[in-house]
């Protein structure tokens, strides 16, 4: 195989996985907001993501770069600013206050306008990781701090590790597993890392 069809066929079981782990968290969640609710959006997010990825990889990259490819991967790049969006809610209603809450609506507003702004205008993808990591990192930091005081949750910290490991190898560019690619160990990471952060999510208050 090449590695565009393994690296398609990986986002494509990425997103099976993830849809599946997201309809379960939606399934529990309360329809109010919370931090259950926000998580589990944010993983519809990550699913709709990797499923946009798969086609990508597995329809119009062989094709080479053309507008209709250009398009598709500035959408999945939104749908990951929404996984940063509603990240950024569930550590607001996991660790934060009544006032944090309403901040960080409109800071994770603000920053995904900003994020789509520069995403539609340059196509670059160092806007992405700029985008989501910062967020990544602070509920990555404050599940750890609220790990003694048990509002904060190991498997989320397990996940969130992974993931940003597995995010460190696709972009430092790691192709040495031939025909699986930096792009593929990223998909077999979040693989692993998504059913921590499933567990994660079931532990969240509603």
């Amino acid at each position: 195989m090449k590695a565009w069809e393994i690296t398609a066929a990986t986002d494509f079981i990425l997103a099976g996985e993830t849809f599946f782990a997201a309809g379960l968290l939606l399934g529990r969640a309360p329809s109010a907001p919370s931090a259950a609710l926000y998580w589990a959006l944010a993983m519809l997010c990550m699913a709709l993501a990797a499923l946009l990825g798969g086609l990508d990889h597995g329809f119009l990259e062989p094709k080479g770069d053309s507008r209709a490819r250009r398009i598709l991967q500035k959408t999945t790049w939104i749908f990951i600013g929404g996984i940063t969006f509603f990240s950024l809610q569930t550590a607001a209603w996991q660790f934060g206050s009544a006032a944090w809450r309403v901040g960080a609506v409109w800071i994770g507003l603000l920053q995904l306008a900003v994020f789509c702004f520069f995403t539609l205008r340059t196509g670059e993808y160092l806007a992405v990781i700029l985008n989501y990591a910062p967020v990544l990192i602070l509920l990555l930091v404050l599940n750890i701090l609220g790990l003694p005081g048990g509002s904060g949750s190991w498997q989320i910290v397990a996940g969130l590790s992974i993931s940003i490991a597995a995010s460190a190898v696709q972009a430092m560019g790691i192709d040495r597993f031939s025909p699986v690619d930096r792009n593929g160990l990223y998909h077999f990471g979040m693989m692993a890392a998504v059913i921590l952060l499933w567990l994660g999510g079931l532990t969240l208050p509603s």
